[in-house]
């Protein structure tokens, strides 16, 4: 855990569970980008209710012109008096040393750690389409209440296990999208079965809307004009 890291991943979120289920969240990233440059680095610390997630959303950043690989994480909103941490991320990456870059090759042959990326959905969203460029599309996860804080309880158990335990990013076997599945099967045994999709990741927002887990209402497609123009959501990402 010790090692010199590419500077969006030297400190990670560490989590806690405090009396009655709450959840303390400790070093949320919530950076401020501009085009190709870091404006600012903060970080936050919240306690968190999983009663009080009122909806969950799924993000999707493709790579390449057929779109059958993609990066994807979601994002938990929570109630308004969650102010700045209201919309809340968590993004399992490959954690980067400072003078590496992501390799899908070298993500199979264990030449990465697991990281979980817990931070604002600001921080999340316009990293990759202020900072690096790339346009992403969010989807309405249709989800009930209790399965949403059953998975977010699960990710907070890994989150924690990770700190003790460090274990191998796998592009194939435990990737963005694989293990965000994995919590959502262990929450609801069977709700997300075996599919091609677990690999190809640029695909899970098909398969997905397929199983019935996506509402089209919900879609949007977020890129640098759209940010510009509207923010994330009211009052958020202007």
């Amino acid at each position: 855990m010790d090692r010199s890291w590419a500077q969006d991943m030297s400190v990670l979120a560490t989590a806690e569970i405090t009396g009655e289920g709450a959840i303390q969240l400790s070093d949320i990233r919530d950076w401020r980008y501009l085009p190709g440059t870091v404006a600012s680095q903060e970080y936050r610390d919240a306690s968190f209710d999983p009663d009080d997630i009122v909806d969950l959303w799924m993000y999707e950043q493709e790579f390449g012109e057929k779109g059958l690989i993609a990066h994807t994480f979601v994002v938990f909103e929570f109630d308004e008096s969650y102010g700045p941490v209201r919309y809340l991320g968590l993004s399992m990456e490959a954690r980067r040393e400072a003078d590496e870059d992501y390799s899908i090759l070298r993500g199979m042959l264990r030449g990465f750690e697991a990281a979980h990326v817990w931070a604002t959905e600001e921080d999340l969203v316009t990293r990759r389409v202020t900072y690096q460029g790339n346009p992403v599309r969010r989807y309405r996860l249709e989800i009930p209440a209790e399965s949403r804080a059953r998975i977010f309880a699960k990710m907070v158990e890994e989150t924690r296990a990770l700190a003790t335990k460090p274990r191998w990013y796998n592009t194939v076997l435990y990737n963005c999208t694989s293990s965000l599945i994995r919590y959502a099967n262990e929450s609801e045994p069977g709700s997300i079965p075996l599919h091609y999709s677990y690999v190809l990741t640029g695909k899970i927002d098909e398969y997905l809307e397929r199983l019935g887990y996506l509402d089209p209402r919900g879609t949007r497609v977020i890129d640098g004009p759209g940010l510009a123009e509207e923010g994330l959501r009211p009052g958020v990402g202007a």
